[in-house]
């Protein structure tokens, strides 16, 4: 197993629910990509990422409407297997190193001479 990605999604079910925002990790499995959501401990394949990730989409929506059906909602949460959390959060960092390094590249290359004592600090939630 090797880990590809660590995604953040959301599951919109028609016009009766939308999901938080849900974890997935995805691996390379036997030359077919695996998407999880570690949240529920659903999972699904595809050949790509795409089609991993639409099929993951179908089985988490199967997953949600048959815990409606059987009043099950209280047990829905089911959260994965520490070592997928692990490479998740593994991946996710990674990532998150590579977008910083890209976007910090962005400013030297932009090349501003701006004074930076006098730039203003605005605080965004994600």
């Amino acid at each position: 197993m090797q880990g590809k990605k660590a995604d953040r999604i959301k599951i919109k079910i028609g016009d009766i629910w939308e999901s938080p925002t849900l974890h997935v990790l995805l691996t390379k499995e036997d030359n077919v990509i695996v998407a999880r959501c570690l949240d529920f401990t659903v999972s699904s394949h595809g050949e790509d990422e795409k089609n991993a990730l639409e099929a993951l989409g179908e089985s988490i929506r199967e997953y949600i409407l048959t815990a409606v059906e059987d009043d099950a909602v209280e047990n829905i949460l089911d959260p994965a297997h520490g070592k997928y959390w692990r490479m998740y959060n593994e991946l996710e960092a990674k990532q998150l190193k590579r977008g910083l390094k890209k976007s910090l590249k962005k400013v030297v290359e932009s090349g501003s001479n701006a004074n930076r004592a006098e730039l203003a600090t605005e605080i965004h939630y994600a």
